[in-house]
């Protein structure tokens, strides 16, 4: 069974290409199942998830950022991120519950990157791409 939902999963929307600025660059990387886990009528996701700075620079130790983390349109999560060095990665895991009859690719998985200080593009952060990863399982 862990097989087949694992074989249900559909990743959308992914590239991450280089970066194409100077600056620091993070970016969400990756989001990989770890772990699905039966428990009654659930079952119980692990998301192993990877911010990596793609940039040239560091990240000034006064950013503040997270990811946010949305199910089917709605927010369910935020988690911090440190300020990252050029080429470090920064890895976290998510979990959520999720009925065992669910359809497959029938919950959609947004993590987003929120640049809370200093918002928008700067030098902190110097390109977009990268700034979304979707998840269908």
């Amino acid at each position: 069974m862990f097989a087949t939902l694992l074989l249900a999963l559909t990743v959308t929307q992914n590239q991450v290409a280089q970066a194409p600025c100077s600056g620091a660059d993070p970016a969400i990387t990756s989001v990989a199942v770890q772990s699905v886990n039966p428990d009654g009528d659930v079952n119980r996701y692990q998301l192993a998830v990877t911010v990596v700075n793609r940039g040239q620079d560091s990240q000034g130790g006064n950013v503040l950022q997270s990811v946010d983390i949305f199910q089917d349109g709605n927010k369910v999560g935020e988690k911090g991120l440190p300020p990252l060095k050029p080429g470090e990665s920064y890895n976290f895991v998510y979990s959520f519950v999720r009925a065992a009859d669910a359809g497959n690719n029938t919950t959609h998985l947004a993590f987003v990157l929120d640049m809370h200080q200093p918002s928008g593009i700067s030098s902190q952060h110097c390109d977009a791409a990268g700034d979304r990863y979707m998840l269908r399982v």
